[in-house]
């Protein structure tokens, strides 16, 4: 329903209203065609109410465009947004923008990936990367992340992660929106719908897990509002869950004694792995969905039970694998002491080291070393995946440095063959995790990418200064050290704690999409079972316990 009703002239207030009812029955080409005949008398905007209705009418049209595949649609409230962007930054919030247009950019690759010959490779992303940057720009506005445009959008952002195969975060972001809007019908559907690609990509299914997925669909299907489309599709996976859940014998009248015994199960966990669980830094697919005791540990490995792997690469992958699990494990670790507030035994030695002070507001002690330490960590470990990425695929030459975000396709005057010829090597990979690291590290592009601002801040770490204010220190510059030449970063210590933990949460999806990309390319292998592993892998620190 319009928000913004109640200023419109009652003629366009019955529009609105007009359209919202085509919309919702089914009727969008009639729908579209009413807001294109009142957008020709909106051409040239007035005032502020005319913006208004002319930027909701152009939402309305993405809107269409995306349950009925209008293309046209699209592209005419594309073209309308970027034209009137810069007229309405005055009282029309950024976010607000941001988040439309990625909209549009959306629905316009959702439109292009069902025409025929599409393949999903990187090449053929760029309105998915886009929508995906302008959601990640409308996220980083100064928005109230409990108020429901914050839901709205951080559903369609994880959509948007979803498509590029970055089911960890979009989970993520679907947890968030429940968490504060537990009825939100597209959040519900979305999560179990995730749910139901998780298990294709881990080849693990667990009656939890799908009892979750058909909850989601059941609890959206409460909604008003709804294209009936929708609801019809959300009425089949319910059914369809349902007699699955026939077929293996699963009593749903049960499943409030599986809630109490998971509700339990967590509850005995240490505080330490409760801290991991709730802020989203496991490495367990278990845990991606469920917090009983199958999360207890951080087991995420790239051989699985379920099925054998072929691959004379696989112990190598595993080991490469056990590197990075460590290296995050420590990361995280730094992390939790750096941020709990109760004596956990580094305080004392504080005491060990006296500073001058300067009355510059720095945040310096063993604390601050800790966040600051598993910030730069998550970067070793983003390039250790992609020098194993190249040692897979054969992309890269012996010593060439490699780093994540800018490997896939080097554009220097010298490049050797191997480096020329990689992006078009890249492209021929039939592997959607290949995909998901690839648009993880257009995030950190120091180009386009929304998030480019992490490498300078590990940049400056390693190499240069940059100072943590806290609002707890004594404020002020005393001394104008930071005007006087030296080149001093300085950040927010409560920002940067924030970031620090998107970045482990960034990162800890890099290393399940790394897991998924190596198992994926194992099940392509024709030759399999020649070549399989003769040796039964186990966990170094559990003899009992067989991957």
């Amino acid at each position: 329903m319009s928000r913004l009703l109640e200023f419109y002239h009652e003629s366009d207030k019955c529009l609105i209203k007009k359209v919202e009812e085509l919309f919702l029955h089914g009727e969008f080409d009639l729908a579209y065609s009413k807001i294109k005949e009142r957008l020709t008398t909106l051409e040239t905007c007035f005032e502020k109410n005319d913006y208004y209705l002319k930027l909701e009418l152009a939402g309305y049209l993405i809107d269409i465009a995306d349950v009925a595949y209008l293309e046209q649609a699209a592209i005419d409230g594309l073209k309308i947004l970027t034209q009137e962007k810069e007229n309405v930054k005055e009282f029309v919030p950024e976010s607000n923008m941001e988040y439309n247009i990625g909209n549009a950019k959306s629905t316009l690759f959702k439109i292009h990936r069902t025409k025929p010959l599409f393949e999903y490779r990187p090449k053929n992303i760029n309105n998915l990367l886009e929508s995906k940057n302008h959601y990640w720009k409308a996220y980083k506005s100064e928005i109230d992340i409990k108020s429901k445009f914050a839901a709205e959008l951080l559903v369609n952002l994880a959509n948007s992660l979803s498509n590029c195969g970055r089911v960890v975060e979009s989970l993520q972001y679907y947890d968030l929106v429940i968490k504060n809007f537990p009825e939100h019908p597209e959040a519900n559907a979305s999560r179990g719908k995730e749910l139901l690609w998780l298990n294709q990509l881990t080849g693990i299914l667990t009656q939890n897990l799908l009892f979750q997925s058909m909850k989601g669909y059941e609890i959206a299907l409460k909604a008003t509002h709804i294209p009936f489309q929708l609801i019809e599709h959300w009425k089949g996976e319910v059914e369809r869950i349902k007699i699955y859940f026939q077929k293996i014998g699963y009593d749903l009248n049960n499943s409030h004694i599986d809630k109490e015994e998971t509700d339990k199960e967590y509850e005995s966990l240490s505080d330490y792995r409760k801290f991991c669980i709730n802020e989203k830094l496991t490495l367990s697919e278990h845990s991606l969905y469920c917090n009983c005791i199958g999360a207890r540990r951080d087991d995420l490995g790239i051989c699985q039970p379920s099925e054998p792997l072929g691959g004379e690469y696989i112990p190598s992958t595993e080991k490469i694998l056990n590197r990075l699990k460590s290296e995050y494990a420590f990361a995280r670790l730094l992390y939790y002491y750096s941020t709990i507030d109760k004596d956990d035994g580094f305080t004392s030695y504080d005491q060990e080291v006296v500073f001058t002070e300067l009355y510059d507001a720095e945040y310096i002690n063993n604390k601050s070393e800790m966040l600051r330490t598993s910030f730069r960590m998550n970067f070793g470990i983003l390039d250790k995946i992609a020098s194993a990425i190249c040692y897979i695929y054969d992309l890269s030459d012996k010593n060439e440095p490699i780093y994540f975000e800018r490997f896939w396709n080097p554009k220097n005057k010298n490049n050797s063959s191997k480096q020329n010829e990689r992006w078009d090597k890249i492209n021929s990979i039939d592997n959607i995790s290949l995909l998901a690291l690839y648009t993880q590290a257009t995030d950190l592009d120091s180009g386009t990418g929304e998030w480019s601002f992490f490498k300078s801040w590990r940049n400056d770490l390693e190499h240069n200064q940059i100072s943590l204010l806290s609002a707890e220190e004594q404020s002020g510059d005393m001394f104008n050290i930071y005007k006087n030449g030296y080149p001093f970063s300085v950040v927010d210590k409560d920002y940067f704690q924030v970031k620090t933990l998107q970045m482990l949460q960034f990162t800890r999806s890099a290393i399940f999409n790394f897991v998924f990309l190596v198992r994926n390319e194992a099940k392509k292998s024709p030759d399999k079972d020649i070549i399989a592993i003769p040796f039964t892998l186990r966990f170094k620190n559990d003899i009992e316990s067989i991957l």
